[in-house]
């Protein structure tokens, strides 16, 4: 006989797959769900903040039209304000509808006019980055 004892059973490493497997899921549909609520908040917010600021645009614009009125170019500051209207209700539909609403729309017009909404990304992409060089440029004066 021997002195030394058995040693003890390992535990079953197919039993503890399993455990292993169940909490894995467990994490990455926890981090799922903390990620999907991070990004609805951040979007909710974006949209806000986006509607305000074209509250914003359709209020300055107004003004710019008033001090047009009255002069000869009163008729282009009817076109201003109707543009001023146009913004308004946009922002105004912004406010009202949830996340969910203006991303099914969304969807909805890239379905029903893929070429305009490309025309629309190219335009928004060149507008965006003729902003940023002149604000790079004015950084860079100052």
């Amino acid at each position: 006989m021997s002195d030394t004892l058995p040693a003890p059973a390992a535990a079953d490493p197919v039993a503890a797959k399993p455990d292993r497997l169940a909490t894995i899921k467990a994490e990455a549909s926890k981090l799922k769900t903390e990620a999907s609520t991070k990004a609805r908040s951040a979007a909710e917010e974006g949209k806000t903040r986006a509607a305000e600021t074209l509250g914003s645009v359709s209020h300055v614009t107004r003004e710019a039209a008033d001090k047009l009125k009255g002069t000869q170019a009163e008729p282009l500051a009817n076109i201003i304000n109707s543009a001023a209207d146009s913004v308004e209700s946009f922002a105004q539909r912004m406010r009202e509808k949830t996340v969910d609403d203006i991303i099914d729309d969304t969807r909805e017009m890239v379905r029903r006019s893929p070429v305009l909404v490309i025309a629309a990304a190219a335009a928004a992409g060149f507008i965006i980055s003729r902003f940023l060089k002149a604000s790079r440029n004015d950084d860079v004066e100052a």
